[in-house]
């Protein structure tokens, strides 16, 4: 169930760097007009939350991005009648490593990536189940993006 649920993430994620690498490209010419990555970052969550209004996944009933003082997070409530938060917990480990080579390593995400460093923030992986409230992260620090 856990490796399902983990592919279907990597195809969230994969989603979200389609929709980021559009962002992203705008917002990095926007840093250099405006010298501030900090602000950049923030539009650019903002023009990605915009493009996943209405998006669907199995297992998952809501998600977004958002940014905060230390990271950029990418926001899951997990539908609990479709997936164990217990099994997927379990699992982080491994999930980290499939997001980290899949997702935050492909070409297409660098410049998303490089927007995240250079506002001295890393990246977190927030999963809260919508029944137990119970919930897990999965965390990049900035030195290892």
């Amino acid at each position: 169930m856990h490796s399902t649920f983990t592919n279907q993430i990597i195809f969230f994620m994969k989603l979200i760097r389609y929709v980021a690498f559009v962002a992203v490209a705008v917002m990095m010419a926007m840093t250099t007009a405006c010298g501030s990555s900090d602000k950049a970052l923030d539009l650019a969550v903002e023009e990605i939350n915009k493009q996943l209004e209405g998006q669907k996944m199995p297992g998952i009933e809501k998600m977004s991005l958002s940014a905060d003082e230390g990271y950029i997070v990418y926001n899951y409530v997990v539908d609990e009648d479709q997936a164990d938060l217990s099994v997927m917990k379990e699992s982080a480990a491994e999930q980290k490593a499939q997001v980290k080579a899949q997702v935050i390593s492909a070409p297409a995400q660098q410049k998303f990536v490089q927007l995240v460093k250079l506002s001295d923030r890393g990246i977190k992986f927030s999963y809260k189940g919508n029944k137990s409230g119970d919930s897990y992260e999965i965390v990049f620090e900035n030195d290892e993006l």
